[in-house]
């Protein structure tokens, strides 16, 4: 089932044009004597499990059998347009821990390794990254903040701390059901499901890799990702390390990678974080990305500029994008 967030954060099945509201139609189908199998709020559902799951087709399936025009209940829209309905990110809490692998596609880490060879040559003299960096013997991630994700649509403002700002199109796998110390065999047994991740990046920050700055300065700030259209849930039998990835800025195809360049894989991430960290329904892990980035090109043209247009797909999941806009000066009306 693709789920997505509107509205006030409910939760709807993604079907064709249509969106169809799963707590509404759960009602609908009981006749109004639903008893919350099916939460209106997306962490709440996850929270809930397979049966919540279960109950949400069987009242999908009961409202596709009479029909998928537009139309509303008592309690507000039942079935929409989808076009006409603005979604949000599918996050499901601010409490959800967001893990983003670094360096961890083969040919991300190659790519990122001869963009350092090609500044040292030209005389930067910044330190480089050591050998184990570039290419991690273990999972490499790190934290952005929940409140830094925008959803499909919305605008990313400029950071002002930055002149180059980077895009990484990933493919984010969302923890459903509480665990710890989960071994290998078991990690994709705690997936939720699956949605289109942007990690965003201040390229001109990354001093901040040298100087203890644990919070990490080019990886959080305001919009510093994004998250979209929807969400896949993992019963739908998509792998996640044997999907497309892609970039376009400004109609441009940047990035066109696949996720069977993954060097950790999903069940390798789960059962590294989760050694003495209990994983809640909610957390979130992001893949890492394809070369195509803006800090591979030489000459800085691909960095993101206000007023560009960024696309990202994972044809197994969906597309959206982000408009880049100028940040307000400061002291301006929020």
């Amino acid at each position: 089932m693709k789920i997505a967030k509107y509205g006030s954060g409910r939760i709807a099945a993604v079907v064709g044009e249509r969106l169809v509201d799963l707590n509404r139609a759960r009602s609908a189908q009981l006749r109004g004597a639903d008893k919350g199998e099916v939460p209106a709020d997306l962490l709440d559902f996850i929270k809930a499990g397979p049966a919540a799951l279960d109950a949400a087709y069987a009242a999908l399936n009961f409202v596709l059998a009479e029909g998928s025009a537009p139309r509303a209940t008592a309690d507000g829209p039942l079935v929409m347009d989808l076009a006409a309905t603005p979604l949000l990110a599918p996050l499901p809490s601010l409490g959800s821990k967001l893990i983003c692998m670094g360096r961890n596609f083969a040919g991300h880490s190659k790519a990122a390794q001869k963009a350092n060879a090609e500044r040292a040559a030209a005389g930067d003299t910044r330190p480089q990254m050591p050998a184990s960096a570039q290419i991690p013997k273990r999972p490499a991630g790190f934290i952005k903040f929940a409140d830094t994700v925008v959803g499909p649509d919305e605008p990313v403002l400029y950071p002002s701390r930055t002149r180059k700002l980077d895009y990484e199109v990933e493919i984010a796998l969302i923890i459903g059901a509480q665990g710890k110390d989960i071994p290998r065999e078991q990690a994709l047994r705690h997936a939720f499901g699956y949605t289109v991740f942007c990690d965003y990046s201040a390229r001109d920050q990354n001093s901040d890799l040298e100087d203890m700055n644990w919070v990490r300065h080019h990886k959080n700030f305001d919009c510093a990702a994004s998250m979209g259209p929807w969400i896949v849930t993992a019963d739908e039998g998509l792998d996640p390390h044997d999907v497309a990835i892609r970039t376009w800025v400004n109609g441009e195809l940047r990035q066109d990678g696949t996720t069977a360049d993954m060097i950790h894989d999903f069940a390798r991430i789960i059962e590294y974080y989760s050694v003495d960290q209990t994983l809640y329904p909610g957390d979130l892990f992001a893949s890492g990305t394809c070369e195509g980035t803006g800090m591979e090109k030489k000459d800085g043209s691909w960095f993101l500029q206000p007023g560009d247009r960024i696309e990202f797909e994972i044809p197994r999941i969906g597309r959206y994008g982000n408009p880049i806009v100028a940040k307000p000066p400061a002291g301006s009306p929020a």
